[in-house]
Formats: C-alpha cells, structure tokens, sequence
C-alpha cells in the first residue's frame, strides 16, 4: 500500500502535477494519525451487478480504493462493454488522469470524477458550497493517449499549496478573500477565502454534475450536506470501444483530427497547438531524464516529517532511487 500510495504522488510530479504529488504527503500521513484515512481498510463491495458496482473504501488511502474501482470498472467492461463503478468513505484518490488512463492501456476509454472538501463557491454565490470537482477522460489513439484531466475551477486546491510553497501569487479571478474580495495571495484562501467556479455558470453546472455523480449517487453525500465529512465520492466508467466501433477506426479519426488540429493556423503568440495531455507526456519524459525539482518549502516539510519518523534527511536521500 505505502509502494502505490508513493508511486502514485511521485507519477504526479512526473506529469508536472506538482499539486498533487509529494507536497501530499504531509496532508496524508496527519490524515492517519488522525484517524481520518486507514492503512488498512479492508474495500466492501455493496452491491454489484454485471455492469456495475458500489465499492465502500472505509477510508483507505484513496490512490488504493480508486484503482480498485477502475480495474473493476475495466473488467465489467472488458465482459459487458460498459462498466460503471461507485466509490464512497474514499480518501483523497490525487491525479484523477491517472485512473483513465488504466483503461486506455487495455484499449479502453476512460472516465471518472469526484466530489472534494469543501472550497469553492456556487455561481453568483460567495459560500463555500462545492470541492473543485475535478474530471478526467482518456481516449486510445495511434499514439499518445488524449487525456482530459481538469478541475472545475481555474485550478486545483493543491496548485494554492504549490504556490505558497513557491513564494509566487496566482492569476487574478482564483479566488476571493475572506471579505470575498478579489486577491492574487493563495494564503488568502486558507484564512477564510474561497475558489471561485470555472468559466462562471457552465463550471458551476460542472460542480453540480460531479457533486451529484461522486457525492449523492455514491452515498458518499454532496460536499455541503451533513452527510459528508471528507474524502472523495467518485464515479468511474470504462467503455469498450469495439461495442460501438473498431478500434482502430476510433484511433485512426483520433490521429487524423489531431494531426488537423496541430497544422491550423495558430493564434498570435501561440508556439504550437497542442492536444489535450501532451504537457503531461511532455513533462514526464523531461522529468524521468533530469529530476523531479521541488521548492524549498516542500523538500523542508518532508524532511521534517521523515525526522518525526526517525529517518534522518540522509537516510530519506539514501531511500530515492
């Protein structure tokens, strides 16, 4: 458990998804010692059908239970074509890119969106009402996979924490401060802010969907009401393409529309177009060649932490391959 929780944040940080790698950490493991995520829950399934399934995570670690909930998803498919997979009592699951592109390595597409903690503001609202919701969608192609993986707000909780650690502000129309003021200081938003939703009402529509998918469906509860108290609520798919057509029909129309896409006319300012996920692919083969750079701030906060376990900062050194 501990190797796929940590594989799983460091794949993070190789796609450049430094909000959701090992700046983690920290969050996780007061997690346990709090009580509120269990090393070693044991999954349930609730209820289960041919094509779908009910898991209940009771709280383990969320990289753990949502790859269960995705090869469960993949195998109902595999069998039946379409596999949807419930997940409630999940902790943070991290990357959601991650889980579909399982099914993509199985010639799969893939889906899946969570509810979160609660963050962020209704459209024309100023309470913290929703998580940041996110969604992520992968497609099998001739190539490179297409990888959809975004929040539902201008950017995740966890690129705030990256910043802090950066000592950098963020884009103006993030966030407001607890006077519900516009701010570029990510600390705001930790002494009472809140995230604002993506692109007005249709990122509002967005968080509702998800809220309702991971939260009401799941019985993991929508992020506002009693019923949740923390941790993901996620809804996953997998879809076998050869129900609807060959395969390689879907990939070669992939290869074709992107080829199309990536010779158009760019806009002003604009180096190269790119398809949806190449940053990602980018960035991990950068990353795999010449490190994972960490700011200052989180590289301290580790260190720190292992020295509570009674690992000294050579020995943590001594421990990364």
């Amino acid at each position: 458990i501990a190797q796929q929780v940590a594989a799983s944040l460091v794949r993070a940080n190789l796609a450049g998804h430094d909000s959701h790698g090992v700046i983690r950490l920290l969050q996780y493991v007061r997690a346990v010692e709090k009580g509120e995520i269990d090393p070693a829950a044991t999954i349930e399934v609730v209820r289960e059908s041919a094509t779908t399934a009910l898991l209940d995570a009771h709280w383990a670690f969320g990289q753990v239970a949502a790859r269960r909930a995705m090869e469960l998803a993949i195998a109902k498919a595999e069998a039946h074509d379409l596999g949807a997979v419930g997940l409630r009592n999940s902790a943070h699951i991290g990357r959601l890119g991650e889980y579909a592109l399982l099914a993509v390595e199985r010639g799969l597409i893939g889906f899946l969106t969570c509810n979160a903690s609660q963050f962020v503001a209704p459209y024309g609202g100023l309470d913290r009402v929703f998580g940041t919701n996110p969604f992520a969608y992968a497609f099998p192609t001739g190539g490179q996979p297409l990888l959809v993986d975004f929040a539902t707000t201008p950017a995740a909780e966890g690129k705030l924490r990256v910043a802090i650690a950066k000592g950098v502000p963020i884009p103006e129309g993030w966030i407001l401060d607890r006077n519900r003021q516009p701010t570029t200081n990510p600390a705001d938003f930790y002494d009472g802010g809140v995230i604002l939703p993506l692109g007005g009402y249709k990122g509002y529509g967005l968080l509702m969907v998800a809220d309702l998918l991971g939260g009401a469906l799941t019985g993991h509860g929508c992020t506002a009401l009693p019923e949740h108290t923390t941790g993901n609520g996620v809804f996953l798919m997998a879809i076998r393409v050869e129900a609807f057509c060959a395969l390689e029909q879907l990939t070669g129309s992939a290869d074709r529309l992107f080829a199309l896409v990536k010779s158009g006319t760019r806009a002003p300012g604009c180096e190269e177009i790119l398809i949806p996920g190449e940053p990602e692919f980018r960035a991990q083969a950068q990353r795999e060649r010449d490190g994972i750079e960490l700011p200052a701030d989180t590289w301290h906060g580790l260190t720190a932490l292992a020295a509570e376990y009674g690992l000294s900062e050579a020995e943590l050194l001594a421990s990364n391959p």
